[in-house]
């Protein structure tokens, strides 16, 4: 397996074996800053001991899910928090912010001076905004300074500094290396297209006329009307806007494509296109008719994994629904395929930012080198190891040379709340133990195996610039609209979003033409020139300095590639 993954240079070596990185975890603190050297017979004064560095104190932000059970504590006091101070080398205080309620409690903190000295936060936007309102400090000095770790990564993966310089030029978000993979994917099942002798489908014709004979054909045999040929909630309706080139979706919302001309322009076709087939699948009674409701794709997952559904969108990682679809049908057959081409090309689904900013320090700060220090600590593949496996005896036994889990509830509950501890983490390309393109008959069930290659067939169909993600960016890289114009964009798309929409669901009375009209008006009405002229305006200038799609094709390698 090719391990080339960055042009720059190779990614970080884990340091040591396994057993090595977790004999780290009873590494010396470095002393607390009160003892004193040993007298010494006659030296010198300059041959004196200096005393041991006073070790540093920072608080840091970490998401609160409200999933920690009761016998671990509470998210800001635990067996992981614990951990890292005692094997860290600063003093921590963790402050706990509702996962989606963040901002808010950030904003609260902020104007009470009582803000976390680092600030872990996902939202790009409310990063950008920390920065406009000058809450949070430059890094280059710092990492320049006083780094190890950090510092030699971002030598070797120049894109942790791209992604994390502002405008004024200057480094101020510390960011992690995920690698160029799928998030998407499209889910068949092959046994339904077996039975009814039809071929895995090419183009979005095919996939209607396969989605109407999982409907129509009774492919479960069962004798009754009581499948549905495709979803369109949630992801399963992103992956239909992608199929098209289009990214206005639930989540993000980038009309946005270059012309000819290379210049960015709102392409409604695309948009249009996608919407024209969603409502043709509803029409033709292939999905589920109270789709809109299924908001978050619970209903889809419970009907494709109760053997009810043929064609199915949702994250590549959803390795609990296949165990589960498997349980209910061991002779279940699932396929995945890369999107059929539309009429404005081939494209595939949402990738993973494959470099990601993740932290941010108060301008505050009263100690930034020990926040430095800290991140060090935490972006070290040794860490990792720890919280990937947990410790030895503990949470997993080694088998022949890679930890495998040890299968108690005590041990999937002392596991099951620490990935918001876990935001500094890169992947740990080099470690042979650490994740799934590792599964092997010793450190994997069967079904992890049949999965694993699975996982293969989304990194061959979807990781290729012949089938691009049709976005100009991730989402975490768009630029943060200017303040006069946020709330004229959030109205805008709302109202485009209604239209399209009620468009689906409303039969001939109002067609998708007739929406993209009234949406066009919406969004007219709402400065959208002034909107698409803001974006047009950011692409242009910063074609050389922002992290587009291009930038990240350019991360693909084939280590994720079937060896």
């Amino acid at each position: 397996m090719t391990k080339k993954w960055w042009k720059s240079g190779t990614a970080i070596v884990a340091t040591g074996v396994l057993a090595t990185a977790l004999a780290a975890c009873s590494s010396d603190n470095g002393g607390n800053g009160n003892d004193k050297p040993a007298a010494t017979n006659g030296s010198s004064q300059s041959e004196a001991t200096e005393a041991p560095k006073e070790r540093g104190k920072i608080t840091v932000s970490v998401y609160d899910r409200g999933n920690v059970p009761a016998e671990e504590g509470s998210m800001e006091e635990n067996r992981w928090t614990k951990w890292i101070n005692e094997n860290g080398p600063v003093d921590v205080d963790f402050m706990s912010v509702p996962r989606w309620e963040s901002q808010q409690k950030f904003n609260v903190m902020f104007a009470s001076k009582a803000a976390p000295d680092l600030i872990m936060e996902y939202d790009t936007a409310y990063r950008n905004q920390l920065y406009n309102q000058k809450l949070i400090q430059p890094i280059d000095e710092l990492v320049e300074k006083h780094s190890t770790t950090y510092k030699e990564m971002l030598e070797k993966y120049p894109a942790l500094r791209k992604v994390g310089t502002k405008e004024d030029g200057k480094l101020y978000e510390f960011a992690r290396v995920i690698g160029l993979q799928p998030n998407h994917a499209l889910f068949i099942r092959a046994d339904w297209l077996e039975k009814l002798n039809l071929k895995a489908p090419t183009t979005t014709e095919e996939l209607f006329e396969v989605a109407k004979a999982f409907k129509e054909q009774d492919p479960d045999g069962n004798n009754a009307d009581d499948t549905y040929g495709m979803a369109l909630s949630y992801i399963s309706g992103m992956i239909v806007d992608y199929m098209h080139g289009s990214v206005f979706t639930i989540f993000e919302k980038q009309p946005w494509y270059p012309n000819e001309s290379g210049e960015l322009t709102h392409d409604w076709d695309r948009v249009k296109t996608a919407f024209d087939f969603k409502k043709r699948l509803f029409d033709a009674g292939l999905v589920d008719r109270d789709f809109l409701t299924d908001s978050k794709g619970e209903k889809a997952k419970q009907d494709f994994i109760n053997g009810k559904l043929g064609i199915w969108g949702s994250t590549v990682g959803d390795f609990a629904s296949y165990e589960t679809l498997k349980k209910n049908n061991p002779d279940a057959k699932v396929q995945i395929i890369a999107l059929p081409e539309s009429p404005n090309g081939q494209f595939s689904p949402v990738l993973y930012n494959p470099v990601q900013s993740v932290g941010v320090v108060n301008v505050m700060a009263e100690n930034p080198e020990a926040v430095m220090e800290y991140v060090d600590f935490m972006v070290q593949p040794s860490t990792k190891a720890v919280f990937d496996f947990g410790l030895e005896g503990e949470h997993h036994e080694v088998v022949n040379g890679c930890p495998k889990m040890i299968d108690t509830e005590a041990v999937k509950n002392q596991m099951a709340y620490k990935a918001d501890l876990m935001m500094m983490f890169s992947t740990d390309f080099e470690n042979k133990c650490s994740d799934w393109w590792n599964y092997n008959e010793s450190n994997a069930t069967p079904l992890q195996l049949e999965y694993k290659e699975l996982r293969y067939d989304a990194v061959e169909a979807y990781v290729s610039k012949d089938r691009p993600n049709p976005a100009i960016t991730s989402s975490e890289h768009m630029p943060l609209i200017p303040e006069d114009l946020q709330l004229n964009q959030t109205n805008g798309f709302k109202a485009m979003e209604d239209a399209l929409t009620k468009a689906i669901i409303s039969g001939a009375s109002y067609t998708v033409d007739q929406a993209i009209a009234d949406a066009k008006a919406a969004w007219t009405k709402s400065n959208g020139d002034k909107i698409d002229q803001f974006y047009a305006d950011w692409y242009k200038n910063n074609q050389d300095t922002a992290f587009l799609m291009d930038d990240m094709y350019e991360l693909a390698d084939d280590v994720f590639f079937r060896p």
